[in-house]
């Protein structure tokens, strides 16, 4: 015999709309700082002839979830449904914290670079290294931003 759903009830969901600009804030500022360090790195030298090989760990570190979260925003941008749509509310802040803790640790592998060593390659290295624990945390994070940037719920 099969337990009876608990239907949700409006004080157990939120808007989507909100929650999605909440989102993009979180990750456009996260990014945008970890950018304009690798910038400034960049043109000082720090990675010499290696800077080519710090984007190519970077750009795919941020890039794909910058894409979802700014193509939903521009395609419901004119969408007048957009504001029914509705998300439970106890799965925000575990997506939240989620992305936060993943654009702090991109933050954390380039701030620890001066302890893994002086040259390019070590920075290099270390970026490698982080691949090890970015990856699979890249994979928890796109998938809570996947239900809140392509979920489809309306509200009655």
């Amino acid at each position: 015999m099969r337990s009876p759903v608990t239907p949700l009830s409006p004080n157990d969901l939120v808007p989507l709309d909100g929650v999605r600009v909440k989102f993009a804030r979180v990750w456009l500022v996260g990014s945008g700082f970890i950018f304009f360090i690798m910038v400034i790195q960049s043109l000082r030298g720090v990675y010499a002839d290696k800077t080519q090989e710090a984007w190519g760990w970077f750009l795919p570190t941020v890039l794909p979830s910058l894409l979802l979260i700014m193509g939903v925003l521009t395609y419901t941008a004119l969408d007048p449904n957009a504001t029914n749509t509705l998300v439970r509310r106890t799965f925000v802040p575990i997506a939240l914290w989620l992305s936060i803790a993943y654009i702090f640790t991109v933050l954390l592998t380039i701030l620890m670079q001066p302890f893994a060593g002086t040259k390019p390659d070590d920075a290099i290295a270390l970026m490698r290294t982080s691949n090890l624990w970015l990856g699979p945390f890249q994979g928890l994070v796109s998938s809570a931003l996947g239900v809140l940037f392509v979920s489809k719920q309306k509200h009655p």
